[in-house]
């Protein structure tokens, strides 16, 4: 059971039992019917009728300036319950997050939840949660398409009934990695390397599960010799017990997220599985005017590499070069190279640097393929539990 106060703070194992309970039939500490609400990028003017919850069309509160907020009521499942009924809307919006790839927020206590109708203080509250720029330098487009919104709907369906149908071991873990691509999307404006970081974290943590350590494990190829040499050799021997030892402590770590990815989100599938940063704000043009043509947004460029450009061994160059940057990241602080937090480039930036002598290129993926890789991945595995 969740704590008796919340006291403005998140415990997502929390969030993670008020979604699915451990055990179906549990009666909530309060019994009732109880909301929370979600706080989206973009406008919703139509429900969602999802699987076990309803998230009904936004509010849009405007605030100072070329901010605007959009508040959703969600109506909750009857075991969520009154008590802390926003832990579900907490576990919801990183859901929504990780379908979408656009940051969805929720309340962090539920004092609003118990509310039948909301007052005009009460919108202004809420939107202090979460301010959405949109318009000017940076800004969100927050009108979808009805295509893209009819898309997102049946991804997060599909998404939550997966999430009710594995065994709550295998949700738990899918929770935790949704968490932690939720929380990239909720950090990538204040910290691009955090973000990140967190995004190849989700991966990883799929990752360990999926792929076994001995299935990667590399063998030096000269080993069956120096077993040999080590026979007649007690020092010898000594110093190939302790290769073996050090070796035995290799969790193969990056050599695994990159078969992981191999197998789960192919390069094949890249161009399928990652939408051009501005496709939105096209989709939603050619539907308002047909017309139009906005291949000269979204299209591809003369100079711009895609990954059917590349061979196998510079694919796999590039996403061990990302887990490299996470582990910078997490064990100096050090930063990701990236010159862009959004790219102009669907699948890559290409940075050039002068060492004193020589130009050096180098691709990066740009953080919306590692996003879209993360999604794929993560969803693929959970589909074969």
């Amino acid at each position: 059971m969740s704590r008796a106060v919340t006291a403005d703070h998140v415990l997502f194992d929390e969030c993670i039992d008020a979604f699915r309970r451990y055990e179906t039939g549990q009666i909530p500490f309060i019994e009732g019917k109880a909301c929370s609400y979600l706080l989206t990028s973009f406008e919703l003017p139509e429900p969602w009728q999802l699987p076990h919850c309803t998230i009904h069309p936004s509010v849009r509160v405007h605030l100072p300036g070329a901010f605007s907020a959009f508040i959703c009521h969600v109506d909750n499942p009857d075991w969520v319950g009154r008590h802390n009924s926003h832990l579900y809307g907490i576990a919801l919006a990183s859901i929504v997050s990780f379908a979408t790839g656009k940051l969805c927020k929720s309340t962090r206590d539920d004092y609003l939840c118990r509310r039948q109708e909301l007052r005009e203080n009460d919108l202004l509250q809420l939107a202090l949660l979460y301010p959405v720029l949109v318009a000017g330098p940076g800004c969100v487009h927050s009108t979808l398409s009805t295509a893209r919104r009819n898309k997102y709907e049946t991804t997060i369906s599909s998404l939550i009934t997966r999430l009710h149908s594995v065994p709550y071991k295998t949700y738990v873990v899918l929770m935790q990695a949704i968490r932690l691509v939720h929380l990239s999307l909720l950090n990538k404006r204040d910290d691009f390397g955090l973000a990140y970081l967190l995004l190849v974290s989700a991966i990883e943590s799929i990752a360990q599960l999926a792929v076994k350590r001995d299935y990667v494990r590399k063998t030096h190829p000269s080993e069956q010799t120096w077993k040999q040499k080590a026979s007649g050799d007690h020092a010898f021997e000594e110093l190939l017990a302790a290769y073996r030892e050090l070796r035995g402590q290799n969790q193969y770590l990056q050599e695994r997220y990159i078969e992981f990815i191999k197998t789960f989100a192919p390069v094949e599938s890249w161009e399928e599985i990652v939408a051009h940063p501005y496709q939105d704000m096209a989709d939603y043009v050619k539907e308002l005017t047909p017309s139009h043509d906005m291949e000269h947004v979204v299209g591809r460029h003369w100079f711009e590499k895609y990954p059917t450009d590349l061979p196998a061994e510079h694919i796999r160059e590039i996403l061990a070069d990302s887990y490299t940057h996470r582990s910078c990241f997490i064990h100096r602080g050090e930063q990701p190279p990236h010159r862009e937090p959004t790219s102009f480039n669907r699948f890559f930036q290409e940075i050039h640097d002068f060492d004193g002598k020589n130009v050096i290129e180098r691709l990066l993926p740009n953080y919306e393929l590692l996003l879209g890789i993360a999604q794929h991945s993560i969803c693929a595995w959970a589909h074969t539990k």
